[in-house]
C-alpha cells in the first residue's frame, strides 16, 4: 500500500515538473542556424508549423499551432528569417506585421518614458519624435480626455504605452504605433484586475501613476509590493512620498533626466515634487511593467513607512528613527 503510494506521488511530482517545464522547452526555436521560411497567400498557422517543422526549427508543431491560434488570422505574405532561439511570441508578432524585410524589431524596457519611447522610433527610422507625441495627445483627446486630468502632465500618454519588445512595418504611422502600444497596455489589464480597482476605489490613471513609482524605485521584483505598501501607508495618513524619481521627473518635465538632486530641488514647487506635495503626482512619471502594475493592484499589508538601499535591495522602517539607523549603515557600506 505504502509502495502504491509512494508511485502516485512520484508520478504526481514528474507531471507537475512537466507541466512547468515543458511550455518553456517548447516555446523557442530549435535551430542552429538561421532559417528562411515563406508564407504564401492562403497559409494558416498549421501550415507554418508545418514549414517551420520541416525545417527542423521547432519541437511540437501543434504546439506552435495551439499557442499561437489567437494571431491566426492576422498573419502577413512573404519571406521571414527566423534566427536560433527565436521565441514562438516572437515570430508570431513578426508574422502579423508582414515581410520581414519591411520589418524592425525594437524594445522598449520597463522603466521607459514616453519621450524615450519617442526617441527610440525615431532613432529607428520608424517616426519623426515630434509627430509621434502629438500623435499621443491626439490618441489622449480621442480616447482618455473624459477619464483623466491632464491638465498638469508633461506628456497625457504617460505610462499608457507598454514596455515590451514589437515589430514594426516601415510603413506603419505614428498613430498606428501609439494604437499598438496603447493595446497592449489594454490587452494585458484583466478583468480581475478592473474587478480589484473597484475593490480599492481606485482609478487606472492612479494605478498606473503608482506602478510607474515603483518601477522606478524597486530594486528587485521580490520588493515591489513591498515599496507599494509603503506608497499607500504614506497617502493614507497625508504624508509626503518622497520619492525622488518623481522630483527628477518633474524637475526634466519628463525629457532630461538628473543624476543629481540637490536640496533646492526639493523644496522646488512642482505638480511631481513628492516632497512638497502630499497627494500622489499628477501621473505616471515612466511605463510601468505588468509587475509594478500588480504590485500597485495587491501591496504589501505592513507598518513599514520607510526605505533606503541597502546591500542586495532596500531596507524599510516604521519609524523614522529606525530608518535614521538604515541610513547611516548604508553610508557606512559606502
Amino acid at each position: 500500500m505504502r509502495k502504491s503510494i509512494l508511485i502516485l506521488i512520484l508520478i504526481a511530482f514528474i507531471i507537475l515538473i512537466s507541466i512547468i517545464t515543458l511550455p518553456r522547452y517548447l516555446s523557442n526555436t530549435i535551430n542552429n542556424e538561421e532559417v528562411i521560411i515563406v508564407v504564401e497567400q492562403g497559409d494558416n498557422l498549421r501550415d507554418i508549423a508545418n514549414k517551420l517543422y520541416e525545417l527542423k526549427a521547432i519541437r511540437s508543431k501543434n504546439y506552435f499551432y495551439y499557442k499561437g491560434k489567437s494571431f491566426g488570422k492576422d498573419i502577413k505574405t512573404g519571406e521571414y528569417k527566423v534566427a536560433p532561439n527565436t521565441s514562438f511570441e516572437d515570430i508570431y508578432k513578426m508574422l502579423t506585421i508582414g515581410n520581414e524585410s519591411d520589418t524592425i524589431k525594437v524594445t522598449f524596457p520597463e522603466g521607459f518614458t514616453l519621450y524615450q519611447f519617442a526617441t527610440k522610433l525615431e532613432d529607428n527610422e520608424l517616426v519623426d519624435k515630434d509627430e509621434f507625441i502629438a500623435a499621443t495627445e491626439n490618441y489622449f483627446d480621442e480616447n482618455l480626455s473624459d477619464k483623466v486630468d491632464n491638465k498638469d502632465m508633461y506628456f497625457s500618454l504617460e505610462g499608457y504605452l507598454f514596455p515590451d519588445t514589437y515589430f514594426f512595418s516601415k510603413n506603419q504611422d505614428e498613430a498606428d504605433i501609439v494604437a499598438l502600444l496603447v493595446r497592449t497596455l489594454n490587452d494585458k489589464w484583466t478583468q480581475e484586475m478592473e474587478d480589484q480597482l473597484i475593490k480599492m476605489n481606485r482609478t487606472k490613471h492612479e494605478i498606473l501613476t503608482i506602478a510607474s513609482l515603483i518601477e522606478r524605485e524597486a530594486y528587485n521584483d521580490d520588493e515591489r509590493a513591498t515599496i507599494a505598501g509603503v506608497i499607500y501607508n504614506r497617502l493614507e495618513v497625508g504624508m509626503p512620498l518622497q520619492i525622488d524619481a518623481s522630483v527628477i521627473y518633474g524637475k526634466g518635465k519628463g525629457k532630461e533626466h538628473l543624476s543629481v538632486l540637490t536640496k533646492n530641488d526639493l523644496i522646488e514647487p512642482n505638480p511631481y515634487n513628492t516632497y512638497v506635495n502630499k497627494e500622489l503626482p499628477p501621473g505616471p512619471i515612466a511605463s510601468p511593467s505588468l509587475n509594478s502594475i500588480i504590485a500597485a493592484l495587491y501591496p504589501e499589508e505592513h507598518d513599514y513607512f520607510y526605505y533606503v538601499m541597502g546591500e542586495n535591495g532596500h531596507v524599510f522602517a516604521k519609524t523614522y528613527e529606525e530608518h535614521l539607523k538604515n541610513v547611516e549603515n548604508y553610508r557606512n557600506m559606502k
